[in-house]
């Protein structure tokens, strides 16, 4: 084994065991390839499924870490509202969509773009594309006062700079190299920087927020749940490639109408307040 290879081994086992004392929150690559469709505005639409007077029961909600806080929040006012018990699990996009895969168990699906739920229609997961309730915009991440100068993404690039990119399964991980990609950045200098791939854009934030790595793109809903500890640097629009946050019912949902219900709320007036407090984006960035 390499000293570079045993460097990554003993960097991913501190950060975890830091991860787990600090973080309290939990934080496919065939989504990889998907291209990032346009932002389109958040409007109010009729369900796709039947939504009744009466709703009860039980959904569980398949979450990606990125939009973790807001969901949360919203699922305990939905159950106020209407009695329906509403059970989360996160991880990254690409991991969730594996466990529906293989568990076809639960009833919605938020991934971080709208490309996994691409891929899930086409394997007859979800039953429609879903509805976009909000945006991500990548952003660069880096420790505070920016002692390393980082002003954009070619910084990245440069000589003993040291990144934390998040791994490609996870919906940052995507449009980080659509971002690279769409702007020539040199991927065998960024290849040589990266330190570490977490699964998750909390993973990376926190690296960065403990000193373990002088920069990282996260969302911008992530960059400022750390404003605290770390700095946010912006990526100008044209350079940016936005995710759009969708939510969608799954095929093998018992309880459709109180799944399609809670998707409807996330785009609703009472959900957009909610997002908007959480620093999330409603509108498409301009």
């Amino acid at each position: 084994m390499t000293p570079a290879a045993k460097c990554r081994i003993n960097f991913g086992t501190w950060l975890l065991a830091t991860a787990f004392f600090l973080l309290a929150a939990g934080c496919g690559q065939d989504a990889a390839n998907k291209p990032t469709p346009p932002p389109k505005p958040v409007t109010p639409q009729p369900s796709q499924l039947p939504t009744g007077d009466k709703l009860s029961g039980t959904i569980f909600v398949y979450c990606a870490v990125g939009a973790k806080e807001a969901v949360s929040e919203l699922a305990k006012s939905f159950e106020a509202d209407t009695g329906v018990k509403v059970e989360i699990t996160t991880a990254n996009s690409g991991q969730l969509l594996g466990q529906i895969e293989l568990s076809k168990v639960g009833d919605v699906y938020v991934p971080g773009d709208t490309g996994f739920v691409a891929t899930a229609k086409e394997k007859k997961l979800v039953v429609n594309d879903g509805r976009v309730f909000c945006y991500f915009v990548p952003t660069i991440i880096v420790q505070k006062n920016n002692p390393k100068g980082i002003n954009g993404l070619e910084d990245l690039a440069k000589p003993d700079m040291r990144l934390v990119l998040a791994d490609e399964k996870a919906a940052i991980g995507v449009l980080q190299e659509k971002i690279f990609r769409k702007n020539s950045i040199d991927r065998e200098a960024l290849k040589k920087n990266t330190t570490a791939a977490p699964s998750t854009v909390a993973e990376v934030a926190l690296a960065v927020k403990l000193g373990a790595a002088d920069a990282g793109i996260v969302w911008n809903t992530v960059a400022a749940q750390f404003a605290d500890s770390t700095q946010a640097v912006s990526i100008p629009l044209e350079k940016n490639v936005v995710g759009s946050v969708p939510a969608a019912v799954l095929t093998c949902s018992k309880n459709p109408k109180a799944a399609a219900a809670f998707v409807d709320y996330l785009v609703s007036d009472k959900g957009k307040k909610v997002l908007t407090a959480k620093h999330f984006t409603v509108e498409p960035p301009k």
